[in-house]
């Protein structure tokens, strides 16, 4: 079999089985599995796969047939241009989280006075881990309710910074030390109908990082009013929250006394990160 006859029997598998992107996720697979860039893919048309590659191409497609993401198949997910281990134990990281990525850092960069960043309900580490890889000198630190994610945030610390990030093992804000300049999270917010949608599909990402209570605003209000403690004066929060939460965060952080709550859009112009500041 060439590598132009297993892509089109994976494209063909998949669009029957009527996964959103049929060819996108063949191509990924199959690159994964070669170990070569799309590019070079693309320009290999005419070779032969070998059988344990085209055994392991099968496999790729019928475990993406049963339903499980192409980050889980693969094990990494790139993110705001670096590349994380991913599995079973954490939230795949998704384009829109890098909203809150460069808003944080646009803020950085106009307050000064920001030297301390923490990185509630982290996962894999891609929020705190960018912040730390793209501006080094700050202090930044991470916590998550799941021991196992913090497991995964240790793998890609190594690998990704070469060195430890300063993380605890906490629900929400409870067994976090110290305060900080800045706070940011992407916290669970689907709601239960959500929920209910996803279990259908037998949705293989942990419930714990995506379920936000019967309407989706539940942790995210006592996130709010658990940060307030741990932010210094002036100091920013910064949430990500669905496309028609954003109103519904403003109205929250305002009645836990936050000011300048400014709403960020993400690339596809979607209300996306919710910012405001401690008074």
């Amino acid at each position: 079999m060439t590598i132009r006859e297993a892509l089109n029997n994976g494209f063909s598998l998949l669009q029957q089985g009527e996964i959103e992107t049929p060819f996108l996720d063949a191509v990924v697979l199959l690159s994964d599995v070669l170990g070569i860039s799309k590019e070079i893919l693309f320009a290999s048309y005419p070779e032969t796969m070998n059988e344990e590659n085209t055994a392991r191409f099968l496999d790729h497609i019928t475990s993406r047939l049963n339903g499980i993401p192409v980050s889980y198949i693969r094990k990494k997910k790139e993110f705001f241009g670096l590349e994380f281990y991913v599995d079973r134990r954490v939230l795949v990281p998704r384009p829109d989280t890098e909203t809150i990525v460069e808003t944080a850092i646009g803020l950085i960069d106009r307050t000064p006075s920001v030297q301390s960043v923490h990185d509630l309900c982290t996962g894999s580490g891609c929020i705190a881990i960018a912040l730390k890889k793209t501006r080094p000198a700050l202090y930044v630190t991470a916590s998550d309710i799941s021991g196992e994610a913090l497991q995964v945030l240790r793998l890609n610390a190594g690998n990704l910074l070469r060195n430890e990030l300063p993380h605890y093992q906490s629900d929400l804000m409870k067994s976090v030390p110290g305060t900080f300049d800045m706070i940011v999270s992407n916290p669970p917010y689907l709601s239960e109908a959500d929920m209910d949608v996803l279990k259908e599909k037998g949705w293989p990402e942990p419930e714990s990082a995506l379920y936000g209570g019967k309407n989706g605003l539940s942790v995210i209000e006592k996130l709010i009013a658990e940060c307030t403690d741990s932010l210094r004066n002036d100091g920013y929060l910064l949430l990500e929250g669905g496309c028609d939460q954003a109103g519904k965060i403003k109205k929250l952080m305002e009645s836990m006394s936050f000011s300048d709550i400014i709403i960020y859009k993400d690339l596809a112009g979607r209300d996306r990160v919710v910012s405001g500041r401690k008074s």
